[in-house]
């Protein structure tokens, strides 16, 4: 069934480029040498849309909403996100080409112009969505392509490894009536949030390390007070969602932490049912306490109408100087900084409860999705393309020179054309072993695969005395960051992954839960309106199993 499938799409496919081939003249004299090259063609589209690397015999360009960096990408001048190292080597190793029909941001409401093509039925034949939600309701209208299939077909053994690391789960998160409608994105394992902060300015002012959220409010009001950076110093940076749920930079997951409050996260209780952390009295607790650092002028006071891009640009400007961020600040947004402002000094440090407990939480849900416009005639093609870069130019070293150099030069990931991840659940973990392992002379660099030997060549020069910002942020995030939660005491929550629950919470109860806990940190309303919250999320929404 499944080589019956995909020779349709090949016929259909083959009659497309034979007519081009009559329009250009180029038509055979001979009737069966016209045959014979036509069922060569149609083979050979058999082939690769039946195996993971085997490259198409013609240039297959696909249309694909293209989502962005936010804050810049760092692509190398004259690249662009339809013709750079990630591009080129899917050209020369599948024979694929994406054209972008927008190229927006997440931060500036990618999510809404990706709406605005399904509207219109513009959709492009490739697009990331950012929900399961959204996989479904595609499905069930009938616009986009079973890929079941086309998994089995033209996905390597080491990809699906990967995701049979997730469990069940994962995949099962972007499957609908039993057919898999979309290709999910892992969420390897971040660690924890850490605290970025100047070093600089901490020995210029004679300040401590950090160890516990009194230090950090010391340390902003401190910055604050002797205006470090110029006037316009904003505090601690943060954006209205408050928590980073693994994925973004500037939450305050450490001071909910320090609560043992987990907002977003669904838990487990002892009886087996579900809890979501929004709901908890420790959350109630945390944001008294973010009330009082507002009042105090430890958050910034415009943190609610903050883009991560903004923050961005203002971290680079030296107007901030502190933030809660993971192991990957470095390559995004600090390399701004220490690139604009050569003295800036960052380094990470792990904050904890008043004993010195740090309590995070693990979070390895895939949250963004790739689909397949329905009737594109190579549906396989997003397989391919996430075997091409996650197995073959990872592990088989298939000519990856140019995107190692990416990677080294922080590149961001929204480079690649498909802007999902595939990784296992620990490569952060892993691939730090390995790097440290080679720099020690414990492990052959030709042992590495093409990322580590990319980052471990960033290390070695950065650790030789070289100063180039670009290897400073492959030393800080692949190597003191991780290395700072390796040697750390931390703590962490066991999730009970939405997608394995079959629990969702709908968008507009996010939406006022983020209005709820910004009107109690602004001081709009008092503590006591968290309960009127809890009363109104309850009454809205319908979920099996849960206790409160």
């Amino acid at each position: 069934m499944r080589r019956k499938n995909a020779k349709n799409r090949i016929q259909a496919a083959t009659v497309a480029l034979l007519i081009l081939g009559m329009g250009a003249g180029c038509i055979a004299h001979d009737g069966t040498e016209g045959g014979v090259r036509e069922t060569e063609l149609q083979e050979a589209y058999e082939r690769a849309a039946d195996d993971p690397v085997t490259p198409y015999p013609e240039t297959v360009t696909y249309t694909l909403a293209k989502m962005t960096a936010c804050g810049g990408s760092y692509i190398p001048e004259g690249d662009t996100y339809e013709d750079n190292a990630y591009t080129r080597f899917l050209r020369g190793f599948l024979n694929v080409q994406n054209e972008n029909v927008i190229e927006v941001p997440e931060d500036e409401n990618y999510d809404l112009y990706v709406s605005r093509l399904i509207a219109e039925e513009r959709m492009p034949d490739v697009m990331l969505i950012s929900s399961r939600e959204e996989v479904q309701r595609l499905a069930e209208a009938g616009l986009i392509e079973d890929l079941t299939g086309d998994y089995e077909a033209c996905t390597s053994d080491a990809i699906k490894e990967i995701y049979a690391g997730y469990g069940p789960g994962l995949l099962e998160s972007a499957t609908v009536d039993g057919k898999l409608m979309a290709l999910p994105s892992t969420q390897i394992y971040y660690g924890c949030s850490l605290f970025w902060v100047r070093q600089d300015w901490l020995d210029e002012l004679g300040l401590g390390e950090p160890e516990t959220l009194d230090d950090v409010e010391e340390i902003v009001l401190t910055f604050r007070e002797h205006q470090m950076g110029g006037p316009g110093n904003i505090g601690l940076a943060c954006t209205a969602e408050l928590v980073g749920t693994g994925s973004s930079n500037y939450s305050l997951d450490p001071v909910f932490g320090a609560f043992g409050a987990y907002p977003q996260i669904w838990l487990e209780d002892e009886a087996g049912r579900l809890q979501y952390g929004s709901l908890s009295k420790e959350t109630k607790e945390a944001l008294e306490y973010l009330n009082g650092w507002y009042e105090k002028g430890v958050l910034d006071e415009d943190y609610m109408m903050r883009s991560t891009t903004e923050i961005g640009n203002l971290v680079k400007e030296g107007h901030c100087g502190a933030f809660f961020g993971w192991w990957w600040a470095p390559n995004s947004p600090l390399l701004g900084s220490v690139s604009a402002d050569p003295d800036a000094v960052w380094k990470p440090f792990l904050i904890g409860d008043a004993q010195g407990k740090v309590n995070s939480y693990v979070y390895s849900k895939g949250t963004q999705y790739i689909v397949v416009r329905k009737g594109y005639e190579h549906p396989e093609i997003v397989m391919k393309i996430t075997t091409a870069l996650f197995d073959s130019a990872r592990f088989q070293d298939a000519g990856t020179v140019e995107m190692d150099e990416y990677q080294l030069n922080g590149v961001d990931t929204t480079a690649r054309p498909l802007v999902i991840n595939c990784d296992y659940s620990d490569a952060l973990f892993r691939t730090t072993a390995s790097i440290e392992a080679a720099l020690r002379g414990e492990l052959d660099v030709a042992e590495l695969s093409a990322l580590e030997r990319a980052y471990y060549d960033g290390c070695r020069r950065y650790l030789a005395g070289e100063r180039h910002p670009d290897l400073w942020a492959a030393y800080a995030s692949r190597i003191e960051a991780v290395d700072l939660m390796n040697q750390g005491e931390i703590s962490y929550v066991n999730e009970d992954y939405v997608q394995r629950s079959n629990q969702t919470v709908p968008q507009e109860l996010y939406d006022m839960e983020t209005l709820a806990f910004m009107k109690i940190i602004t001081g709009e309303e008092d503590s006591s309106y968290f309960e009127d919250f809890v009363e109104t999320w309850k009454k809205n929404i319908i979920l099996e199993n849960l206790s409160y």
